[in-house]
């Protein structure tokens, strides 16, 4: 199995990206020279082989980024592929249904999940989100 990974440069500095055939499993920024996105693939995707090639999922991503941080576009729709646990899923599954510039507290989306008790869990899902980008 192989995991696709390439880099963008962008106005916070460099954004890592890796990407299964199915799917975006990795952005976030660096300020480094990618080691925070080896070690989450290693530990995450131990069984995938990493590659710094083409693939359509990542060329959506790089120019929907490029688009968004030029302030052309405020979409960032690829296929993603959430890799955690199921309560992680689940938070992050709610972040996708807050509007363009809308924001939620901790509260209301564990609240939205049917965890009314969990706001501090939700923070920690939302902590160890691994394509916040695209899941803000």
């Amino acid at each position: 199995m192989i995991c696709y990974w390439d880099k963008i440069d962008s106005p916070i500095g460099k954004v890592y990206l890796a990407a299964t055939d199915e799917g975006l499993v990795y952005c976030a920024s660096s300020r480094s020279d990618g080691n925070e996105m080896y070690d989450w693939l290693k530990k995450y995707l131990p069984d995938y082989t990493l590659v710094q090639e083409k693939n359509h999922i990542l060329s959506m991503s790089k120019e929907q980024l490029k688009n968004y941080f030029s302030g052309e576009s405020k979409t960032l729709d690829v296929p993603l592929t959430l890799i955690g646990t199921p309560f992680r899923k689940k938070v992050w599954e709610a972040l996708l249904t807050i509007p363009y510039g809308e924001t939620r507290t901790y509260g209301q989306i564990a609240n939205q999940i049917g965890n009314p008790k969990g706001s501090r869990a939700v923070g920690q899902a939302n902590h160890h989100n691994p394509i916040s980008y695209f899941v803000p």
